[in-house]
């Protein structure tokens, strides 16, 4: 930004500078600039809310106490406690236990707007969906099981409820805070190259105006953004 803001200023004191294009004048370009110093402070703050959403999403399927991962450990405790270790109910939930462990949760990318990403997210959403189904269908058939009343409060039927709702609600966030910041950056990019293009007109204009070894020309012709 700084060297656009360096052609801006110079422009801005060249006698008789009357470029053909309104987008090129000192007033349009100063518009420009701030714009994507605006810009710039969204897009930190949408990066910001989506990594929060990502960790947020994260710690709830694996990095804490109350995590599902952790609880299908206590989930499959109560459950061969109450009705045995060959149970039907046990063989039922230990099978769908089993797939959520095979499910690996992929790691979910930083910059999504990256072309060479979108394979990556893909598969981590695919991988967190398929883990919070999963998980659904283990209440649901627990719901079905004669009586299920473990004494642990974390893994009676309406607490593991209010975790499933809670898991969507965090994959909505995350696909919701990532289609923001891919918006933003989308934006930033159209503005960075509508900002180049200007700059080279610029250079073009004043070259013609006031010659190739001008001082006006010479301020500003090494000038790159």
């Amino acid at each position: 930004m700084r060297r656009s803001q360096d052609v801006q200023t110079y422009i801005s004191g060249f006698e008789g500078y009357n470029p053909p294009r309104p987008n090129e004048t000192a007033e349009k370009m100063m518009t420009l600039i701030n714009a994507i110093i605006a810009t710039n402070g969204l897009e930190a703050a949408h990066h910001e809310n989506y990594k929060a959403a990502v960790d947020a999403r994260k710690a709830a399927f694996a990095e804490t106490p109350e995590s599902v991962q952790k609880l299908l450990y206590q989930i499959k405790g109560a459950v061969e406690a109450q009705y045995g270790k060959k149970s039907t109910e046990a063989v039922v939930i230990n099978a769908i236990v089993k797939k959520m462990r095979d499910t690996k949760l992929q790691k979910t990318s930083d910059n999504p707007e990256k072309p060479d990403q979108a394979k990556k997210i893909s598969q981590s959403e695919r991988s967190f969906g398929s883990i919070t189904q999963l998980f659904n269908n283990i209440i649901s058939n627990l719901t079905q099981f004669n009586a299920f009343n473990p004494s642990n409060s974390a893994i009676k039927i309406p607490a593991l409820q209010a975790t499933a709702a809670q898991l969507t609600i965090l994959n909505n966030d995350v696909a919701q805070k990532m289609q923001q910041l891919k918006t933003i950056r989308a934006t930033r990019q159209k503005q960075y190259a509508d900002l180049k293009d200007r700059v080279r007109r610029i250079k073009a204009y004043v070259k013609s105006q006031y010659g190739n070894t001008s001082t006006e020309y010479n301020l500003i012709k090494s000038l790159s953004v």
